[in-house]
């Protein structure tokens, strides 16, 4: 039962490790976004099509600088964050930042099918946390 345990927590630390990773992907991603995120300039393709992708494909990235950890650690590397969450506009893009509450951060309209895949993980880790408590005991 211990093994059980053991692997539920080793499980656990995977995701954790895969959201950090993905977190990773992400900043590199934006990369060439970081000479126009304390302006307001117009950032060109190569800062618009890697954001446009992010928007697309990792939207949940971007509701992370939305957290206020997120804010904060973007303050303390010199990001100004209002002039930052101006950048999806100047690309031309648009988001609904409060998508990042109701799981929705993407462009999709509000009747689709919601983008829940941060909750999921939770929900996920959180099951597993529990399950190795109860097994421990």
């Amino acid at each position: 039962m211990k093994l059980v345990a053991l692997s539920l927590v080793f499980f656990c630390l995977l995701a954790q490790n895969l959201a950090q990773v993905q977190q990773q992907e992400c900043m590199n991603e934006l990369q060439p976004c970081l000479n126009y995120i304390n302006g307001n300039s117009n950032p060109p393709d190569s800062c618009c099509r890697p954001l446009s992708n992010v928007i697309r494909s990792m939207p949940e990235c971007l509701c992370s600088f939305m957290s206020i950890q997120g804010a904060n650690q973007a303050e303390q590397a010199g990001i100004n964050t209002t002039e930052a969450q101006t950048l999806p506009g100047r690309c031309g893009q648009h988001i609904n930042p409060l998508g990042c509450i109701t799981g929705t951060p993407d462009t999709r309209s509000r009747n689709s099918v919601p983008n829940n895949s941060a909750g999921s993980k939770f929900q996920l880790s959180s099951l597993i946390v529990a399950a190795s408590i109860i097994l421990s005991f």
